[in-house]
């Protein structure tokens, strides 16, 4: 044996390649190895790159450590014990002889270990050979204590004393982004290599973002791709992912085979498994997304002990990968899409992929049922969060059920049952032959024409159940297209007509949230009458106040106050509270569009606390909105405030992104009226991206009306275009006046922005031209009876606040005599409108102008409440020192101030301190008063009702 007292470095072989990204990674395991641990081992799936991070580790750590010993022992092509320490031994420059026992072996290397002094021995691609050397490894470690060992492994070996450092994706770019992630850099580089560098645009950034996404960050598998990306291109490579273990292959010369191509490295997994676990993991790729262990044994057919022995052996092998946990915190797994390729694969070899999925679809459609129920039942978030958690399972079910019912024989059981009953039978005569053939022929024909009706109906009921997460936190449009063909071939089919009755009220709710009111409104009524002839009270009892909703939306008031109520009526008789509150809240919603205050608030408030009386933070959520709606049409803001903010709680909670965004913009619309510009812009602009993620076009439109309103008040005209052009085009193509005329009055404020700016110009005919366009807006929305004012309260809000702003401009010729008994004021109270007078500037009037701000929010928050001499000295004067006695003589002077400029009627004084009079109504202008542009001197407000962000009131 050599000399093994002398350190002996072995020079590492320097990757032809740079070395990208991992930092994060490399620092972790050098801390480990410096804070005194022994063994580290890198695992990982194929392709994530577990050599070259050892090398680079090895590399940094030769350099590092000049007088330490680095030695790299590669073990890919060892197949036993022996091969093993005969591949170390060469490594380190041990010598030993030939024949020995492998023990005696283990044992002189062990020794040679020892003498070396510190060293770092990386045993690269230990997973082969793990079950023969982990003994081995075990007594290296034991015998040399300051040696350090870097395994690299497609499984841990769980030794005494080993750190798992488990090697994901690389870094990817967020959705949607092309910035340069590792992953992105890494692809950049090794094309660069390929093609001498092809510039990176931004257009090919973005390509090259989505395709490593779709790589799912895998160093092996961007190494592949970027190798063709000189044939095929990003994009040609983006359309061929379908089959990447054929795609992703013949990189460079000099890989070893396993990693030639995603599929060799794969395939040298599976060789690694036994039968059992390979079965495990081809039944597995039945799984579109993460699953549980429930649904692993449900899937794999065996009892829960011995399904989680084969996923726990298949997590080890990092052949799966650990999922954010479900809703309920258990544990779930995932495949990368390389590996669920090659087990599908599998799967079909083995003749068990029909088996598989069949069993996957029961699974699914029994909990996805329960669910639905249960939501339907209570409202709960849990059930609802259950749903969305195997929503891509559940939209697996219903493509595979789709793609049965369109075989005209599914399923080779069924098929092999008519060859057998259609076959002669030896040593029969023919009408005996019929005779004992019929019956089973007969069986075999029906079971091979239900089985299409059978899988249609599986589609239906798949879809019904995810539709509680569609039509409550989108996409909207999503269901859409399989329900169409689902009920296409159940109807032709005759499938069952309970399952159909549900589906098409299903497309019906999905048809009119997309605006589609004519065929949602067939839908409903097809489903009506079926399940009226089915005796389903509990399924029409929902349809009939689905079809009050829609009547609603079409402002056919007699035929929605029929529908609500018949639907009450359902209700009631089974027992059904939810659906009781959700009929007398819609009942509230009715009258308020009624203008019948005292009736709406009633119901609102009984549907409010039935809601919270049975956990409904849904429906507590909508119908808080509306009593908020109310409050701020009967000048109550502080309370409107409070309604909005409590629904915009419960329902981020519930997590209907739809819901929370018509909350946000009714809270908006809020802001806006009160003057708060920027608190307003921030909320329309959250409901409008909202409302586009989940697909509620008219009410992303409404919100885009809202916000365009929002930008032109702030004089953003060019921004507001943006948000105001595509709005009225998209309420132009649905086709619902008021909403058009919404979207025109909304324009309104893009006239006066312009008025305001040629006033300051000194233009004043351009500035009395743009007055006189929103003038005409506000005349046509209150033309005709009705009204598109008395029929919408998104358009009356819209005109009382344009009105106003119009009044501070000095044109009140549109203004309304409620202006008279308000208070207007402009940003920071810099110009004040006392009720019945006049403009005046209070811009140098420092302290009576920040003293009315503070009584104005004291009002807002507080009605009735003065506010003490402390807090208006803080307010008036703030930071500075002053006795109290000078004080108090301050704020009596501005006092004063204020009740000279007209303010006298509405400022109170009492023990508490000073206050407004809580029935002054107090608004906020988006323009300053100045020369007029037009009109004659009094001011006005519109009448109704507020509503916001997406449409205000929902049912």
């Amino acid at each position: 044996m050599a000399d093994a007292a002398r350190p002996r470095r072995r020079h590492l072989a320097v990757p032809a390649s740079r070395f990208l990204g991992r930092d994060r990674e490399l620092a972790a395991i050098a801390e480990l190895f410096r804070r005194g641990e022994r063994l580290v081992t890198v695992w990982g799936p194929a392709g994530m790159g577990k050599t070259r991070l050892a090398l680079e580790l090895a590399s940094r750590w030769d350099e590092a450590r000049p007088a330490e010993a680095v030695w790299l022992c590669e073990l890919t092509a060892c197949r036993d014990l022996r091969a093993v320490c005969g591949a170390v031994a060469r490594a380190i420059g041990a010598q030993v002889a030939a024949g020995r026992r492998e023990a005696t072996l283990v044992e002189r290397i062990g020794r040679a270990l020892a003498t070396v002094g510190p060293a770092l021995v990386v045993l690269d691609n230990l997973e082969h050979v793990l079950e023969q050397a982990a003994p081995a490894l075990d007594a290296w470690v034991r015998a040399a204590p300051e040696v350090r060992f870097l395994a690299t492994s497609r499984e841990r070996t769980r030794l005494p004393g080993e750190i798992g450092c488990e090697l994901g994706p690389l870094e990817l770019p967020a959705e949607g982004s092309a910035e340069r992630s590792a992953a992105v850099a890494l692809f950049l580089d090794r094309a660069a290599a390929h093609r001498g560098g092809a510039p990176a645009s931004d257009e090919r950034l973005a390509d090259v973002a989505a395709l490593v996404r779709r790589l799912e960050g895998i160093p092996l598998a961007i190494e592949l791709a970027a190798a063709r990306e000189g044939v095929l291109g990003v994009r040609g490579l983006l359309a061929r992912l379908g089959s990447r273990l054929d795609l992703l292959a013949g990189a460079a010369r000099g890989r070893e085979a396993r990693q030639a191509t995603m599929r060799s490295a794969i395939e040298w997994s599976w060789d690694l498994l036994d039968d059992r676990e390979r079965r495990a993991l081809a039944c597995c790729s039945v799984f579109r997304g993460p699953f549980s262990l429930a649904a692993a044994a449900a899937v794999l057919a065996e009892p829960d002990a011995a399904a989680i022995d084969r996923i726990e052996a298949l997590r080890d092998k990092s052949l799966l990968r650990a999922a954010p946990p479900g809703s309920d915190g258990a544990t779930r797994f995932a495949l990368y899409e390389g590996v669920r390729e090659l087990a599908a694969e599998k799967l079909a070899e083995r003749g068990e992929r029909e088996a598989a999925a069949e069993r996957h679809a029961a699974f699914y459609l029994a909990a996805g049922e329960a669910a639905a129920a249960d939501f339907e039942r209570r409202g709960a978030l849990d059930a609802l969060n259950r749903i969305a958690g195997d929503l891509e399972e559940l939209l697996a079910v219903a493509e595979g059920a789709l793609a049965a019912a369109a075989t005209p024989r599914a399923g080779a059981v069924a098929a092999g049952a008519v060859a057998a009953a259609e076959a002669p039978r030896a040593g029969s005569s023919a009408a005996a032959e019929g005779a004992v053939a019929a019956a089973p022929r007969a069986a075999a024909e029906e079971a091979v024409a239900a089985a299409p009706r059978a899988a249609a109906e599986r589609a239906l009921r798949a879809l019904s159940a995810i539709e509680p997460v569609l039509s409550t936190r989108g996409p909207f449009g999503a269901q859409l297209e399989l329900l169409d063909r689902a009920l296409a071939a159940a109807e032709a089919l005759a499938a069952e007509p309970r399952v159909v009755a549900r589906a098409l009220a299903a497309r019906g709710r999905a048809r009119r949230l997309r605006g589609q009111a004519e065929a949602a409104l067939e839908d409903l009524e097809r489903a009506r009458a079926q399940a009226a002839a089915l005796g389903e009270a509990a399924l029409l009892s929902g349809i009939l106040a689905d079809l009050g909703v829609l009547h609603h939306g079409r402002r056919d008031m007699e035929r929605a106050r029929d529908h609500y109520e018949q639907a009450l009526a359902l209700h009631r008789a089974l027992g059904d509270r939810r659906a009781e509150g959700r009929a007398l809240g819609n009942l509230g919603a009715l009258h308020h569009d009624e203008r019948r205050e005292a009736q709406a608030a009633a119901y609102y408030e009984r549907a409010i606390a039935i809601a919270a009386e049975i956990g409904d933070g849904r429906q507590e959520g909508i119908f808080s909105t509306n009593a908020g709606l109310l409050e701020q049409e009967r000048g109550a803001p502080a309370l409107a405030r409070r309604r909005y903010e409590r629904a915009a709680a419960i329902l981020g909670e519930v997590g209907d992104l739809r819901l929370l965004a018509i909350t946000l913009g009714n809270l908006g619309a809020l802001h806006h009226e009160e003057g708060r510009l920027a608190d307003a812009r921030a909320c329309h602009g959250r409901a409008v991206a909202l409302l586009r993620e989940v697909g509620d076009r008219r009410s992303e439109a409404i919100a885009l009306c809202r916000l365009g309103a929002a930008l032109a008040s702030v004089g953003e005209v060019d921004e507001a275009r943006r948000a105001l052009d595509p709005a009225e085009r998209l309420l132009a193509q649905l086709g619902d006046e008021p909403d058009v005329e919404l979207a025109r009055v909304a324009s309104g404020f893009v006239d006066l922005a312009r008025a305001q700016a040629a006033r300051r110009a000194g233009q004043g005919d351009e500035a009395a031209a743009h007055v006189g366009a929103a003038r005409r807006r506000i005349a046509r929305a209150r033309e005709g009876s009705p009204s598109s004012a008395s029929r919408s309260d998104d358009v009356r809000l819209l005109l009382r606040i344009l009105e106003r702003s119009l009044a501070a401009l000095g044109d009140v010729a549109e203004a309304r005599a409620g202006a008279e008994r308000e208070l207007l004021l402009t940003e920071g109270a810099r110009f004040v409108r006392p009720p019945g007078g006049g403009w005046h500037d209070l811009r140098e009037r420092h302290a009576a102008r920040r003293l009315l701000l503070a009584l104005a929010e004291q009002q807002r928050c507080a009605p009735g409440r003065g506010l003490s001499l402390a807090a208006l000295k803080e307010a008036g004067w703030p930071g500075e020192r002053i006795l109290p006695e000078a004080a108090a003589n301050r704020i009596y002077v501005a006092m004063n101030q204020l009740r000279k400029l007209g303010m006298k009627p509405w400022l109170r004084r009492d023990a508490e301190g000073y206050s407004l009079d809580p029935a002054l109504p107090v608004h906020y202008v988006a323009v300053e008063p100045g020369a007029r542009v037009g009109g004659d001197s009094r001011g006005g407000t519109g009448e109704g009702e507020g509503r916001g962000g997406g449409g205000g009131k929902r049912r």
